[in-house]
C-alpha cells in the first residue's frame, strides 16, 4: 500500500461535499492505493491520454481508492474517477449526455486495461467511473456493465437505434455484428482478441468525433436528448418552446449555414485504414 497525490504527474484531487462540491476541481488529496494496482492505473491512464486529442490533463478528481466497504476498494485495488480537468476543457462524468464522444473514447481505453468498469448507466455510478481488475478483460454477454458500454457505443458512436438496458438480446447482437463487419473486425465479440480490437478502434473513432462535439448541431441534439428524459408534462412544454425557436426564420437560416459534422463513415475509414 502506498500514499499518492498524483498519477503520471497529473494531480489527484478530491471534490465531494461537505468541503468541495462535486464537479469542481476540488483540493489536492492523498489517496492510499495498492502498489500493483497503482502501476496498472498509471499504464492505463498513460494509454488514455496518449490517444485523447486533448492530451494530458492537469487534474483528475477521484471519489476514492481505499474505502471502508466490501469489494476491491477495501484493499485499495479500485479507483473512482469523477472528473478530468485540462487547461481549457473539462469532463464531468455525470455530464455524459453532453460529452458522449469524449466520455466513450476514454472509457474504451480504460476497458482495455480493467476488467470491471462501471459507468453512467450502471446503478449508482452516473457521477463516476469505477475501475478495478477483479475480473479479466473480455466481453461476457451476461455482464451488465460490459453490455451497457456496448449499447452506449452502438447508439452514441455508431448511430444504431439500440435500447440501452444492459441486456444483451437479439437487437444488441444484430447491431454488434453490423458494426464489427463495418470495422473489419472478426466476430464474435466474446473472443478477447476481437473485443480488444473493438475497444481500440471505437476509442479512436469516439475521440475523433469528440473534436467536433461543440458544433451547434451537436448541442441541439444533446438538448433534445435531455428533453426526452423529462417527465411527460414538462417534455411537452419544453418541446413546444424548442420547436418555436427552431421554426423561426432567423433560426432556420442560421442552422442551414452551419457546417455539418464530419461524416461518421469517413472517420471510420480513416481509423481502420
Amino acid at each position: 500500500m502506498k500514499k499518492v497525490n498524483a498519477i503520471n504527474n497529473i494531480a489527484l484531487h478530491y471534490a465531494r461535499l461537505p468541503q468541495y462540491p462535486y464537479g469542481t476541481s476540488g483540493k489536492p488529496y492523498d489517496f492510499y492505493i495498492e502498489d500493483a494496482f497503482f502501476k496498472q492505473l498509471e499504464t492505463a491512464l498513460k494509454d488514455v491520454f496518449k490517444q485523447c486529442p486533448l492530451g494530458k490533463p492537469d487534474i483528475i478528481t477521484s471519489a476514492g481508492t481505499l474505502v471502508g466497504k466490501a469489494g476491491e476498494h477495501a484493499t485499495g485495488k479500485a479507483f473512482d474517477l469523477d472528473a478530468i480537468f485540462w487547461k481549457d476543457h473539462q469532463l464531468i462524468t455525470n455530464n455524459y449526455i453532453h460529452q458522449k464522444e469524449l466520455y466513450l473514447g476514454i472509457e474504451s481505453f480504460l476497458r482495455k486495461h480493467f476488467g470491471l468498469v462501471l459507468n453512467y448507466y450502471y446503478p449508482n455510478h452516473a457521477d463516476h467511473w469505477h475501475v478495478d481488475s477483479s475480473v479479466s478483460v473480455d466481453y461476457n454477454e451476461s455482464s451488465k456493465s460490459e453490455t451497457f458500454y456496448l449499447q452506449m457505443v452502438l447508439k452514441d458512436i455508431y448511430q444504431k437505434p439500440v435500447i440501452v438496458d444492459g441486456i444483451s438480446g437479439p437487437q444488441t447482437r444484430g447491431f454488434t455484428k453490423e458494426v464489427f463487419s463495418r470495422l473489419k473486425i472478426d466476430t464474435p465479440i466474446t473472443t478477447k482478441k476481437n473485443y480488444l480490437k473493438f475497444l481500440d478502434v471505437t476509442g479512436k473513432i469516439a475521440f475523433k468525433l469528440s473534436e467536433e462535439q461543440q458544433n451547434p448541431l451537436q448541442l441541439l441534439e444533446n438538448l433534445e436528448t435531455v428533453i426526452n428524459q423529462l417527465p411527460v408534462n414538462d417534455k411537452h412544454q419544453v418541446n413546444e418552446a424548442l420547436n418555436a425557436f427552431l421554426g423561426h426564420n432567423s433560426t432556420a437560416s442560421w442552422i442551414n449555414g452551419i457546417q455539418p459534422h464530419q461524416n461518421l463513415e469517413t472517420i471510420i475509414d480513416t481509423v481502420i485504414s
